[in-house]
């Protein structure tokens, strides 16, 4: 993980099923969470990053056809998007179900595709990738001037997508007692 939950000011997530869609979903998403947290004077750079993050998950965990087949749509699995605030900084990830590590690859002048690692390399103060619940998440930190405010809500961090957090918890226990009462 590249903060400590101390550091973090803000969070905000969306899980995607992982369809080309999914890419400017998760724009519109980041949009709107950048302009709420007062960080939207970095909102190309970040809609840039996450729209390659994003790509990469789904190319690599998703259904990429334009037309999918049913059977294809059966299997489908998701592309977890976060925002984290920082004081001056936000990182963006980006989990999906694939194990694979990314990795920069070098794409000739006449190639379509190729360059999105690249892109994320050069707009991010530090980008990289851990595993997380049977998968992994890329990340990449932005720099943001001026500072960005604190959490103003309920201060409680979401669960990362696989692990039970508090909300999480809450909601079992809500649901048991619905399941006793009828």
């Amino acid at each position: 993980m590249p903060y400590q939950i101390r550091q973090v000011r803000f969070v905000d997530q969306l899980a995607l099923t992982a369809v080309k869609s999914a890419v400017s979903t998760s724009r519109h998403f980041l949009r709107f969470a950048l302009s709420k947290w007062h960080a939207d004077v970095i909102e190309e750079d970040a809609l840039l990053v996450a729209s390659e993050l994003v790509t990469n998950a789904i190319a690599i965990t998703g259904v990429v056809a334009e037309k999918p087949m049913w059977g294809e749509l059966e299997r489908l699995d998701l592309v977890h998007v976060r925002l984290v605030g920082l004081r001056d900084s936000i990182v963006i990830e980006v989990w999906d179900v694939s194990s694979e590590t990314p990795a920069l690859k070098r794409a000739d002048d006449e190639a379509e595709d190729g360059r999105g690692l690249f892109l994320v390399q050069q707009l991010a103060r530090r980008w990289g990738s851990f595993r997380a619940g049977g998968g992994k998440a890329v990340w990449a930190e932005l720099g943001v001037r001026p500072p960005l405010p604190r959490q103003q809500e309920s201060g409680h961090l979401p669960a990362r997508p696989g692990v039970a957090g508090p909300d999480a918890m809450f909601l079992r226990r809500v649901l048991a007692g619905l399941d006793t009462a009828l």
